[in-house]
């Protein structure tokens, strides 16, 4: 795979733009939901989401990255481990909501623009980012179990105490009072499964780039 070499500049430029949509739309979606639906405070439940929690953790990396820009060892800390983490993350928000929500979640507005900027935008922004800067520190299969065995399990387990202590399960696939042990057990395995997969592909990916 052929890399494509982008100035320091031109990285920071679009880590700026895409950091920036990110905060302005958590920005306005807080002050938005304060003056229109209820306090401020009640807004901060969204962060149960898988989504908010994924799109949170790359904006947060992006924003590193941009302070840290002219600083190679602060930001080579944030970068393989870490930042391959997050791009598996952003992958499966992606991927899922394509699949599984997008048919059935038809917002307007601001519900409409936000939807667009934490479903699409920021995640392919993500990727693309990984893509085009990922390719100087090399992976270690190892990655695959740091992935995949400790956010997601620990995410997938809070989904389930949740539901068992308030009936919200959160996503309606994995609703355990609809759809019963198995029918909950089917999309924990797909996602589990679609994690592994990614995982291996960006491992593979970044050490086909990183050969010596």
């Amino acid at each position: 795979m052929k890399d494509i070499n982008l100035s320091n500049n031109t990285v920071l430029i679009y880590r700026i733009l895409f950091a920036g949509l990110s905060w302005f739309t958590f920005i306005a979606s807080v002050v938005i939901y304060g003056l229109f639906y209820g306090p401020i405070f009640e807004w901060f439940n969204s962060f149960k989401a898988f989504t908010i929690q994924t799109n949170f953790m790359v904006t947060i990396w992006l924003t590193l990255a941009i302070l840290w820009h002219k600083k190679p060892e602060p930001l080579e800390k944030i970068t393989g481990l870490l930042k391959g983490a997050f791009t598996v993350y952003i992958s499966i928000t992606f991927i899922f909501f394509a699949i599984l929500l997008a048919p059935f979640y038809h917002p307007t507005g601001w519900a409409a623009f936000s939807n667009l900027v934490f479903h699409y935008i920021t995640p392919i922004a993500f990727i693309v980012d990984w893509l085009l800067t990922e390719n100087k520190l090399r992976y270690k299969w190892k990655y695959l179990f740091y992935w995949v065995c400790i956010y997601p399990v620990c995410y997938l387990v809070f989904i389930f105490i949740h539901g068992a202590l308030t009936s919200d399960y959160i996503y309606y696939f994995f609703d355990v009072n609809a759809l019963g042990m198995l029918g909950a057990a089917i999309p924990v395995s797909i996602i589990i499964t679609t994690g592994i997969t990614l995982a291996c592909v960006y491992i593979a990916v970044n050490r086909m780039r990183t050969k010596s």
